[in-house]
C-alpha cells in the first residue's frame, strides 16, 4: 500500500517539475531571441516564463508534492530565466546598442549575481507551504520591471496619448539611459535586502480589508489595457508595487522609528 502511494506521488511531482523546465527553457528562448536583437518577443517570452514560474508551486501544493527538490530545481530555473535573461537582454538592448563604456557591464553582472543570492538565501529559508511575505525583491519581480521596456519602447511611438502630450523625443534610450542606471542598481540591491514585500497574492486580493476594494484596484489597472497598451499596464502594475513597498518599508524604519513614543498621562493625584 505504501509502495503505491509512493509511485502515484512519484508520478504527480512531474506536473511541477515540468512547468519548471518550461520556464527554464523559455528563459533560455529569450536569451537567444536578445541575441538575435529580437528583444520585444524576447520579453514576451520571459513573461511567459514567469506565469509557468508562477504556476508550478501552486502546482505542487495542490499535488502535495512540494519538496526540497523542487524548491533547489526552482531556484536553477529562476537564476536562468530570471537573473541572466534579463541581464543578457539589458546588455545587449541598452549598453550594446550604444557607443558607451564597456564598463557598464557590470551592471548587469551585478543584476545577476544579486539575483544569485538571493535565490541562495531563498533556498536557505523556504518553506514548502509557501509564505506571506519575501525578504527582499523577489527575482521574478525585478526581472519583469528590466524587461518591460522594449515593448513600451516600442509601443511608445504609436500611442496618440503620448504623441499629444509631446513625450515620445525623450523616450530614446540615449535620454532613459541614466534612468536604467539607477533602475537597475535599485533592483539589484533590492534583492539582497532586509525589506519585506508582499507576494502577489496578497497584494492584490488581500490588500485592502474589503474584497470589492481590491477587486476595484485590479480592475482599474486592467483597464490600461484597453486603454493604453500591455506593456503600459506591466509598467503601472509594477510602479505602484514598487512605490507601495519601498513607501511601507520607509515610514517603519524612517518615520515610525523617529516619532515620539506615546506617554500616558499621569492622572493619579
Amino acid at each position: 500500500m505504501v509502495g503505491k502511494k509512493r509511485r502515484r506521488r512519484n508520478v504527480k511531482i512531474i506536473f511541477p517539475s515540468t512547468l519548471t523546465s518550461f520556464s527554464m527553457v523559455f528563459g533560455f528562448i529569450s536569451i537567444m531571441l536578445s541575441a538575435n536583437g529580437d528583444f520585444v518577443r524576447a520579453s514576451y517570452m520571459l513573461m511567459l516564463s514567469m506565469v509557468m514560474d508562477g504556476l508550478d508551486g501552486k502546482v505542487a501544493r495542490m499535488t502535495n508534492t512540494a519538496s526540497e527538490f523542487g524548491i533547489q530545481y526552482d531556484s536553477l530555473s529562476d537564476l536562468i530565466a530570471f537573473g541572466l535573461a534579463p541581464a543578457f537582454m539589458y546588455a545587449r538592448f541598452v549598453i550594446h546598442a550604444q557607443s558607451i563604456d564597456r564598463m557598464y557591464y557590470l551592471l548587469p553582472m551585478m543584476f545577476m549575481v544579486c539575483g544569485a543570492i538571493r535565490l541562495a538565501r531563498f533556498n536557505i529559508t523556504a518553506s514548502i507551504y509557501g509564505k506571506t511575505h519575501f525578504t527582499g525583491l523577489p527575482i521574478p519581480a525585478a526581472a519583469f520591471t528590466l524587461i518591460i521596456w522594449p515593448p513600451l519602447l516600442e509601443w511608445a511611438p504609436q500611442s496618440e496619448w503620448l504623441v499629444r502630450w509631446g513625450v515620445i523625443e525623450h523616450l530614446t534610450l540615449k535620454n532613459l539611459f541614466p534612468y536604467s542606471i539607477g533602475l537597475i542598481v535599485l533592483l539589484s540591491w533590492s534583492m539582497i535586502s532586509t525589506i519585506k514585500f508582499d507576494t502577489p497574492g496578497g497584494f492584490w486580493f488581500h490588500k485592502f480589508p474589503k474584497k470589492w476594494m481590491n477587486w476595484t484596484l485590479i480592475a482599474a489597472f486592467l483597464s490600461l489595457m484597453i486603454w493604453f497598451h500591455f506593456s503600459f499596464f506591466c509598467l503601472a502594475i509594477t510602479t505602484y508595487y514598487l512605490v507601495s513597498m519601498y513607501g511601507r518599508a520607509f515610514y517603519e524604519r524612517v518615520i515610525k522609528q523617529q516619532a515620539p513614543p506615546f506617554e500616558e498621562e499621569d492622572h493619579a493625584e
